[in-house]
């Protein structure tokens, strides 16, 4: 493991492929409404990987979440959230994000920004994520056989890009639902297939 400044400030993953491990990985958003309220989500079951590639810049990353996923922590504004008024989770019951490559950005050795592709509501769009490298460190139940490492990220969306348009006018000509939703990540990275264990916990319905 380098200290991430040979590769553009991304950390020198072992080349293959690396699962992210969606039971100790979180995908938050933050979405505006009324034009002064904030309201923060998850998503709750996503699954990918990154191969990377001897050159860390040539590396590939696919993600895809699970939009039924969605947890705001209020059941009804969940329901209304899946609906066709907006996500429409039954006809777009995923959302997947594709790397199309790296570039070094941002403060300190370990700042990289990821470009790729979003697609979201049955349209993709080029979407850009500044991330950072957080740290290293074996599995708790298998420290010999599994690894991982850390990463955050960070984005911004707008809805009107993927289609989805606000659910109607307030009286005061505020939107009820912001355009621009901010999305933060908070990933784990590991160098086995987490499938059986997350059925092992249960984690799959």
């Amino acid at each position: 493991m380098s200290d991430g400044d040979q590769h553009g400030g991304v950390p020198e993953l072992e080349p293959g492929t690396w699962y992210i491990d969606p039971a100790h990985s979180c995908i938050i958003f933050v979405a505006h409404y009324l034009r002064f309220g904030r309201v923060q989500g998850t998503f709750g079951d996503s699954w990918g990987v990154v191969r990377v590639a001897e050159d860390p810049a040539a590396s590939e990353v696919d993600v895809t979440i699970r939009t039924e996923s969605l947890n705001t922590g209020v059941a009804a504004r969940d329901r209304h959230l899946r609906s066709p008024d907006l996500l429409d989770t039954e006809a777009h019951p995923e959302m997947r994000f594709t790397g199309t490559g790296l570039e070094r950005r941002g403060r300190g050795p370990h700042a990289f920004r990821m470009h790729g592709e979003l697609t979201l509501h049955g349209t993709t769009r080029p979407v850009s994520l500044d991330c950072r490298w957080g740290g290293e460190a074996p599995d708790l139940q298998d420290p010999e056989g599994v690894h991982a490492h850390f990463f955050a990220a960070d984005t911004r969306i707008s809805l009107s890009d993927f289609g989805i348009e606000d659910v109607g006018p307030t009286p005061w000509g505020a939107r009820v639902i912001g355009d621009t939703v901010d999305v933060v990540l908070e990933i784990r990275l590991q160098n086995a297939d987490p499938t059986e264990w997350l059925r092992q916990i249960g984690h799959f319905a």
